[in-house]
């Protein structure tokens, strides 16, 4: 008996939560680093003078909002992450709704075939006894 099969696809695979988790508190921590204001001092320093209450002010306000925009990147690259493993995986459900349809395809082809092979061999036989 014949048996036909198609090959299996490796079908692409999300990320897990430990991956997601890790991606958003590495963007978080950068964040909560970039708002630190005597990260942001060393940008406004220049050479000859001394630092001063303008200086950090500026660094302030800088740190506040690369802070800001650190932890809406971080939300935001959540919500990305999500959004890939949510396609991935309709994408996987898709691929493998065709694999089946096309192995049921090709059983169904095959069990004609060897229906048709059976009725020849029949008529080659019936031929045979008849003459």
């Amino acid at each position: 008996m014949n048996q036909v099969s198609l090959d299996a696809q490796r079908l692409p695979r999300g990320l897990t939560g430990r991956q997601q988790s890790g991606a958003f508190n590495n963007a978080m921590a950068q964040a909560l680093a970039a708002g630190d204001p005597r990260y942001q001092m060393k940008q406004f320093d220049r050479a000859g003078f001394s630092r001063g209450a303008g200086q950090a002010n500026q660094a302030g306000i800088k740190g506040a909002q690369d802070l800001a925009d650190g932890i809406a990147n971080a939300y935001r690259q959540s919500v990305d992450d999500t959004q890939y493993n949510a396609t991935t995986g309709l994408g996987s459900q898709v691929s493998r709704e065709q694999f089946g349809q096309a192995l049921g395809g090709l059983q169904e082809q095959n069990n004609y075939a060897q229906q048709m092979a059976a009725l020849q061999r029949m008529n080659l036989l019936q031929g045979l006894l008849t003459q």
